[in-house]
């Protein structure tokens, strides 16, 4: 007969949890830094609001997953009850600037695309529907690992949802590019940079009240 101590046994596992998200957590960091950088580069070159919208959502998003890795890769390191509430206070702090960067990114947004529907500007359609497929591909590479652990995780939620507002906003590049190239609709990628904006802001109040949330109970213990 054996007899396992809770508090071994407790920490072993958190250590895996830990070191398991920090794996995920690198990899899809990886994935939306490489689909940052051409998404900027492809919205410049083209002309494409929607593809410059997409990569500042993805700025946003490299950004606070730099942030979660740190704390995660923190934490792992030290798994006492402080660290872990130290965590979860940080944690809310991250997804509330996540959600108001996205809020603030979604005005910037709306606003030029406003902009440029009374004043349109040459769009090169073929690299936007190309670019957008790509990112529809990733997107699915890392929402499908993420969505298990977003009910129990604020940051990894915080993740996932960028990853579904990137996927959906893609579909929608991908009808403006089609539009762009065929018909020459140029208005159709400012269209296209609201519904960006609109997908940004309805992830950023779930995940503001949450972080909200949170806060509130961390700062009740």
């Amino acid at each position: 007969m054996s007899f396992t101590n809770p508090k071994l046994q407790h920490s072993h596992t958190k250590t895996v949890d830990d070191t398991q998200k920090l794996n995920l957590l690198w990899v899809i960091f990886g994935l939306r830094s490489s689909l940052f950088l051409i998404e900027l580069g492809v919205g410049i070159g083209g002309g494409s609001l929607s593809l410059l919208a997409g990569s500042g959502h993805l700025f946003s998003d490299v950004v606070t997953l730099g942030l979660t890795v740190l704390v995660v890769w923190l934490t792992e390191r030290q798994s006492s009850g402080e660290t872990n509430f130290k965590y979860q206070q940080i944690e809310a702090w991250i997804g509330l600037l996540n959600g108001v960067s996205l809020v603030t990114l979604a005005g910037f947004i709306a606003l030029e695309a406003v902009e440029r529907l009374q004043n349109p500007q040459p769009i090169s359609g073929l690299p936007m529907l190309i670019v957008a497929t790509l990112s529809i591909v990733i997107n699915g590479l890392s929402i499908q690992p993420l969505h298990k652990h977003s009910h129990h995780d604020l940051n990894l939620r915080g993740v996932f949802l960028h990853g579904i507002a990137d996927a959906g906003s893609s579909i929608g590049v991908i009808l403006a590019a089609g539009c762009v190239y065929f018909f020459n609709w140029l208005w159709a990628d400012a269209v296209s940079s609201l519904l960006v904006a609109l997908f940004l802001s309805i992830s950023a109040i779930s995940l503001i009240k949450d972080s909200l949330r949170q806060f509130q109970l961390t700062c009740k213990l």
